[in-house]
């Protein structure tokens, strides 16, 4: 933050802070590949933090044909939301895609509320 957002720096951490830094790290070219790495992945997790702690989700290791990642999950049996937060911030970084966390954190919001609206009226009996 203090590089690329010095306007956030020291304050608490917002999604709209995070897509101002990302865009302006996007926005300097950078070439060294643990450096992309290491920022991909705090951004990602920072991105994780950020729904679980809104969207009641938690952390977990999650395991497909990929292998095993970092990943946040919740509502089992009622959606089943499952995100791998570093792996959706690598395939914006692949597309030099800028200002997307807090739409894409606003769009989950509004989908799993559907999701739970949705599973509760199928709960609700009515007498």
């Amino acid at each position: 933050m203090e590089t690329y957002s010095p306007a956030h720096a020291g304050q608490a951490l917002t999604l709209a802070a995070l897509d101002e830094a990302f865009a302006a790290w996007i926005a300097s070219s950078p070439t060294d590949v643990d450096l992309i790495n290491g920022t991909i992945n705090a951004i990602g997790m920072a991105f994780g933090s950020t729904l679980i702690e809104g969207l009641g989700l938690k952390w977990v290791i999650a395991t497909d044909d990929q292998g095993s990642d970092l990943a946040v999950y919740g509502y089992p049996g009622q959606g089943d939301v499952l995100i791998y937060p570093a792996n959706f911030v690598a395939k914006r970084w692949q597309r030099r895609e800028v200002n997307f966390l807090e739409e894409s954190y606003r769009q989950l919001e509004g989908d799993i509320t559907k999701l739970r609206d949705s599973h509760a009226s199928k709960h609700f009996w009515k007498f």
